[in-house]
Parts: C-alpha cells; sequence; structure tokens
C-alpha cells in the first residue's frame, strides 16, 4: 500500500515540532510489512524534510496544494479534507510533547 502521513499535527508537534510518541517505529513497521510511506504539508516542505532527516525518518515530501505524482491509499491526518485522493485515517491532533496526540498504530492505518 502507499501511505502518505500529514507532517504538522500528525507527525510533528503544531508547536513545538516535537516527534509523536511512537511514530517512528509505526512507520518503521508499515515499511518493513511492504508498505510505501510518503509525506505531504501545507508548510514547507524543506524545513519539514530537514526534520525528518534529523530524527532518522527518511522519506519524500510532497506539497498538499498540489496533485501527488501517486495515487495513494490511505492518507493519515489530523485535519482531513473531503478532497483527499484516498481513505482517510483521521488521527487525534499532537500539539506538542506535552500534549501529544497518542499512538497512532498499524493496525489502525491498514
Amino acid at each position: 500500500m502507499k501511505i502518505v502521513f500529514d507532517l504538522g499535527g500528525t507527525v510533528f508537534g503544531l508547536i513545538d515540532m516535537s516527534l509523536r510518541p511512537g511514530i517512528k517505529e509505526t512507520i518503521e513497521n508499515l515499511r518493513d510489512n511492504g508498505n510505501i510511506v510518503h509525506f505531504w504539508t501545507y508548510g514547507r516542505k524543506e524545513d519539514y524534510a530537514a526534520l525528518l532527516r534529523d530524527t532518522g525518518i527518511i522519506g519524500d515530501v510532497y506539497p498538499k496544494d498540489r496533485p501527488l505524482p501517486f495515487k495513494p491509499d490511505v492518507c493519515v491526518d489530523d485535519e482531513p479534507q473531503m478532497w483527499m485522493p484516498a481513505r482517510v485515517v483521521r488521527v487525534a491532533p499532537h500539539v506538542a510533547e506535552d500534549l501529544p496526540g497518542g499512538y497512532i498504530t498499524v493496525e489502525e492505518i491498514l
């Protein structure tokens, strides 16, 4: 499956850019099981690409305001939109390290 994660509020905290608890392991588990994981954002993709690299997460970052170059199967987002091109998994927003959005499990995505 091709899975696209929102970055601000889903992978990283909206206020402090902290990494959501357990998200790195969830992404690794998805990839270990043959899934392809990408990321998208309304923010500056270069900034988020650097944050991903700094946390040891590898992946391409795409802007949300342009069509993706692939058809995703699942979109994981804290603020899903009607236009999203796949099945949507809505998650609680991750605001900051002391206001975590909770874990996102492989089971709820698949």
